[in-house]
């Protein structure tokens, strides 16, 4: 469930370039608010991993990366642009949670 601020206007409803900058730092805000859950959730995965190749998982990945693009196609947004976001910080991610992984096994 995304939650996103009630009080954020509409881009039709926005009156001026204010408007618009705070509707998009909200947003921003919230997108990086979910991003650290998102986080969380990839730490607490380490401890159901048995192995670096567990926790890179590059069938899941290849996996993740094709439903983003086309979550990004439904949402009329270019494929390419998200899976390179999505690359960039889900190989983040799976950094820190071989770290993770690494503290949890020795």
């Amino acid at each position: 469930m995304i939650h996103i601020d009630q009080s954020l206007k509409l881009p039709e409803d926005c009156q001026d370039m204010a408007d618009i900058r705070q509707a998009i730092d909200t947003l921003d805000e919230e997108v990086i608010h979910l991003w650290a859950r998102r986080f969380e959730y990839v730490k607490a995965a380490a401890k159901f991993k048995t192995n670096e190749t567990a926790v890179r998982a590059p069938e899941r990945f290849a996996a993740m990366l094709s439903q983003r693009r086309q979550w990004a196609k439904e949402k009329g947004l270019n494929p390419d642009v998200i899976e390179g976001l999505y690359r960039d910080l889900v190989t983040h991610f799976i950094e820190e949670e071989i770290k993770h992984w690494q503290q949890r096994s020795t």
